[in-house]
């Protein structure tokens, strides 16, 4: 698989938390950055998508939500 380098800028103090997790788990700098993005990219997704691109998009990954049929809940004591 090829790598492509991108160039990314950062402020110091986000830097340094790279830093330390790197030197924290034994990784890289570079894999804690793709971590972190690859980690991270289903919560910014989420919260810059409309609700409805996002219910398209979980779908289109996960198959259609299941059906809930509220009757079949069991009733509280």
């Amino acid at each position: 698989m090829s790598q492509i380098t991108v160039p990314l800028g950062m402020p110091q103090n986000l830097l340094d938390d790279v830093e330390a997790t790197a030197k924290e788990t034994g990784l890289s700098k570079a894999d804690v950055m793709r971590q972190a993005i690859k980690r991270g990219l289903p919560q910014v997704r989420r919260a810059m998508s409309t609700e409805e691109d996002f219910a398209d998009e979980a779908a289109a990954s996960w198959g259609p939500a299941p059906e809930i049929i509220w009757d079949k809940l069991p009733k509280e004591a």
